[in-house]
């Protein structure tokens, strides 16, 4: 047992972000054998804005981290097919690859962090990172977390946690001290600069184990089987088209049934689960790629570095492998094998390979799939050329390994 303070303790990483890239990274250093403190600002299990949608890439990265066993444990539904309705109503069907997982992050995020501490990461729950800094060598870390005394009261108190390295999994929005640094601001963007994601979980929806996505101007709803019998029915949708349909998730959701009578037939006598509903904004799925953040001299793992517009893109495979391209040259760099420039010109080169092409394509088929008439010529290209949907598809993905 370590009986240094917090204060005096020199840890090896210190991990900000719970999320699928977070607990990912933290994991796989662990089970290396590096003193990891993986920081979380909320208490798990949570509900989360997400497609909720782990493709077959996304559990190949599970497994290269350690975590593929926690996350089958949750029992995830087999997925084997994905269709986009255009906003004319035109339907271009196809099958996956490989089995996809439909799973929550409900029981996801919890699910991981739980395999990271078994792999011997030190989690704190309920934890806020309210600085950080590079001190030559080392990060410092200030955090306010609950700290329980002797007598067993709890209190909030601030920490400072010393580190040789940092890593940033804290998502798309953050304090103003941390990455991402660029996130919109208000109203200073527009169109899918600014946009609004809702989730929610039905329960009683019948549909065939597969992703649906139903496109309108402005925005989209996706729906896909998740564990315990559910359905998760995920909203992206640009602020101004958001205000117009009445700035509600109800409002939107009426909306899109409207001009689609499949996505009614499915909600037709499904209920709604209680607090499910949750929701974040403003979204950017245009944000400027930042794999490294140069302050802090510190990777950027998943959305912190960059969104994959959710239509096109597959961001939680996205998470886990930006994870995975971490991993090794972080090892390298704790080892002394590398120095630091050498870890961040790495990842970034990894990063930039891996992810620039696939941003790029799925931020010009969301742009152009959501818009009427074009959307619907796709539509139709993709059902007369099912090969070049399937193009498309894995144009937007990586490797199964």
């Amino acid at each position: 047992m370590n009986r240094q303070s917090e204060a005096e303790r020199l840890r090896d990483v210190v991990v900000v972000g719970a999320g699928l890239a977070g607990s990912g990274v933290a994991a796989a250093l662990a089970r290396r054998g590096w003193d990891v403190l993986l920081v979380e600002r909320d208490r798990l299990p949570r509900h989360k804005v997400c497609g909720e949608f782990l493709s077959p890439e996304a559990q190949g990265s599970l497994a290269q981290l350690g975590l593929l066993e926690a996350a089958a444990a949750l029992a995830p539904v087999p997925l084997y097919g994905a269709a986009i309705t255009t906003p004319g109503g035109a339907t271009v069907a196809m099958p996956l690859p490989a089995a996809a997982w439909g799973l929550s992050r409900y029981a996801l995020d919890a699910g991981l962090a739980a395999g990271a501490a078994r792999h011997g990461a030190e989690v704190w729950q309920g934890a806020t990172v309210l600085s950080a800094a590079r001190q030559g060598e080392r990060c410092r870390v200030k955090v306010r977390r609950a700290v329980r005394s002797a007598g067993g009261a709890s209190a909030e108190r601030e920490q400072c946690v010393t580190a040789r390295a940092l890593i940033m999994a804290c998502g798309r929005h953050s304090t103003a001290a941390l990455p991402p640094r660029d996130a919109v601001s208000g109203q200073a963007q527009q169109g899918w600069r600014h946009c609004v994601g809702l989730k929610c979980h039905y329960e009683k929806v019948t549909m065939e184990p597969r992703v649906e996505l139903y496109l309108f101007s402005g925005g989209y709803v996706g729906i896909n089987p998740i564990e315990d019998g559910r359905a998760n029915v995920c909203v992206l949708i640009t602020y101004a088209a958001f205000q117009a349909a009445g700035k509600s998730l109800a409002c939107v959701l009426e909306e899109a049934v409207r001009r689609h009578p499949e996505l009614a037939r499915r909600l037709q006598g499904a209920r709604l689960v209680t607090q499910s509903e949750c929701a974040v904004a403003p979204v950017d799925t245009q944000r400027t790629p930042a794999p490294w953040d140069a302050a802090l001299a510190a990777p950027c793992l998943g959305d912190t570095a960059a969104m994959i517009p959710p239509l096109a893109g597959d961001g939680m495979a996205m998470a886990l492998r930006s994870a995975e391209l971490c991993c090794a040259p972080a090892d390298g760099y704790l080892r002394g094998d590398l120095a630091r420039t050498e870890w961040q010109d790495a990842y970034t080169r990894g990063w930039r390979t891996e992810f620039e092409q696939r941003l790029w394509l799925g931020r010009s088929l969301q742009s152009a799939l959501t818009t009427p008439l074009l959307g619907d010529v796709l539509a139709t290209l993709g059902q007369r050329l099912p090969g070049v949907a399937q193009w498309l598809l894995a144009g937007t993905r990586g490797r199964a390994r």
